[in-house]
């Protein structure tokens, strides 16, 4: 039997239902442009995701060097401007951690180290963090 024969059907990182799933969490999370974009008043969140960057080494969600992203400021980058969104709504306590996880990784896949990336940015969540920025509705 040959390599894709040999595998369920319906399995796979390329499947469709794997593929539309993470398509509707991508939809669900992405509503819009992330705070630290739209507001230079962010100041709190952007100083969250640079201690994310230096205290999460290495930062590793799925195939993704999320920690490198975020050094280099790779905007523009979809993975990372998705990263950046949906962080910014944890942050802002848009979603829950759990959410976040699975909207993250929906869209990142998984990878082994996962769960030590996630424990390192709930970890680092400041404990009464805002619900928007500074100046904002």
């Amino acid at each position: 039997m040959d390599r894709i024969g040999s595998r369920a059907r319906g399995s796979g990182p390329g499947c469709p239902v794997r593929i539309a799933l993470a398509a509707m969490l991508a939809a669900a999370v992405a509503g819009c442009a992330p705070d630290s974009v739209r507001s230079v008043d962010a100041t709190g969140f952007n100083a969250y995701l640079a201690k994310l960057g230096q205290v999460c080494q290495p930062l590793l969600i799925g195939s993704a060097d999320v920690g490198e992203w975020i050094r280099m400021n790779t905007v523009g980058n979809d993975n990372y401007d998705y990263f950046v969104d949906a962080t910014s709504k944890l942050y802002y306590n848009r979603l829950t951690p759990e959410s976040y996880r699975q909207a993250v990784v929906g869209f990142l896949g998984s990878g082994k180290v996962d769960d030590r990336a996630f424990d390192c940015i709930f970890r680092n969540l400041p404990p009464n963090r805002p619900n928007a920025p500074v100046g904002t509705y």
